[in-house]
């Protein structure tokens, strides 16, 4: 009792001094708090893989069946035999209200072993990061000019409009990553986004919807250009039976190659969704990329092996669908194919070198010979929010090439069992 009546005593003296110091920093803090959104994730997973003459360790070599090592040609999902923190996500965003003149910011700081796959560089190459195991994935302005219907603009680093897979794990129906979300296009971009919507679908009023977005960026993935030209980013969306049928256009293209204002990439993605019932849902992805390069000689952003050819192609579609069997379960399949001609996005993974280096390819026209052609398919299953805020999933995954681009020199397909558990907050 004693004790307690001395305690009381030492906060009835110091809750002057408390209150005063909270009227000093508290209406600020208190403004920060109400505008502010503070939200994120954790995910952690574990994979198993089989390919025909085992997998390779991080160096490249080949690993015996007992030892952890990595699956080449996957991204995010590398590792074999390991338990991972794969996303640590924490985001801090003023969102925009409906004012005509509302402006406000995002901040996306990531951590984990898909940090260390995204990171942005600096002109000279050296990454953009925070640490090797941490990325500051978004970080933007956002304001809206009082034109129309209201042209919102971000300015800084965002994510990319290309790609029906994306970064943030809990946006996906699968563990894994496919291909043309690792190797077809980019991950973020540093620049000025535009966005604006003509019309708005609903099921009474407007059926149809439409919106568009456009870009200036300094390139793929990079913080600062390699080069004094810019990247061009467009979309367009529309919106058909009251928002249950989308489709969408998005394209980019511009000089990537550092110090080089001529050799162009571009690519053209074509995203189509469909929510056929309040059960189940379809999404189809097509991607088309083409990179010129001056003159042959040595390709060294990739592998440093010379080729014969001074234009690269990749191209792949992917078929998505979901069925939400119960509002705690749903199910989802993945079949893709991609083909990457030249090797210029898959060849050189990990030490494993698809194409042969020892002497350039032969020369012929491109799409006939010295592609790495890539098929893969995957089966999931969700619990979605078992617990409160959280979700297992299970993943089975198989993929084949025409190519070793999977373990050792003989490796041409690979069979993995994903789990991962997300908290969202």
């Amino acid at each position: 009792m004693k004790r307690t009546m001395k305690a009381m005593s030492a906060v009835s003296l110091l809750l002057p001094g408390v209150c005063l110091a909270a009227e000093k920093i508290a209406p600020k803090t208190l403004e920060f708090l109400e505008a502010t959104t503070i939200s994120g994730y954790v995910q952690s997973s574990y994979q198993h893989s089989w390919s025909a003459n085992g997998n390779q360790n991080a160096a490249g070599t080949p690993a015996g069946n007992s030892s952890p090592g990595v699956t080449p040609a996957r991204f995010f999902d590398t590792t074999r035999d390991s338990f991972n923190v794969d996303q640590v996500k924490l985001t801090l965003e003023k969102p925009l209200d409906e004012a005509d003149f509302a402006a406000g910011y995002r901040i996306d700081l990531l951590y984990g072993t898909t940090a260390r796959m995204i990171h942005s560089t600096h002109a000279d190459g050296a990454n953009f990061d925070l640490g090797q195991d941490g990325d500051l994935e978004q970080a933007y302005v956002q304001f809206r000019a009082p034109v129309g219907n209201g042209l919102d603009v971000k300015f800084g680093k965002f994510v990319t409009l290309l790609g029906n897979e994306v970064i943030d794990a809990p946006g996906n129906w699968n563990y894994s990553r496919n291909y043309i979300f690792a190797r077809a296009i980019p991950f973020t971009h540093t620049g000025m986004l535009l966005s604006y919507t003509w019309l708005k679908a609903d099921d009474k009023n407007a059926p149809f919807g439409l919106d568009t977005q456009f870009a200036v960026v300094n390139g793929w993935d990079n913080v600062e250009d390699n080069n004094s030209g810019k990247s061009v980013m467009g979309r367009i969306g529309m919106q058909f039976l009251g928002g249950k049928l989308t489709a969408s256009t998005i394209a980019i293209g511009g000089p990537e190659r550092a110090s080089d204002d001529s050799d162009y990439r571009w690519v053209v993605d074509e995203i189509i969704t469909w929510n056929a019932t309040d059960k189940l849902s379809f999404a189809l992805e097509g991607v088309y990329g083409r990179e010129n390069i001056g003159k042959k000689g040595t390709f060294a952003s990739f592998n440093g092996s010379a080729w014969d050819r001074n234009t690269f192609e990749w191209w792949g579609g992917a078929l998505y669908a979901k069925y939400q069997w119960h509002p705690h379960f749903s199910t989802a399949a993945r079949a893709e194919y991609f083909s990457d001609v030249g090797g210029s996005r898959l060849d050189g993974l990990h030490g494993v070198d698809a194409l042969p280096d020892a002497s350039p390819p032969s020369a012929g026209p491109i799409g006939t010979r010295d592609s790495v052609d890539v098929q893969s398919y995957t089966l999931s299953m969700q619990l979605d929010q078992a617990w409160k805020n959280l979700t297992p999933r299970m993943e089975l995954r198989y993929d084949k090439a025409n190519e070793p681009v999977f373990g050792t020199k003989t490796d041409h397909s690979i069979f993995t069992v994903s789990m991962d558990m997300i908290y969202v907050f």
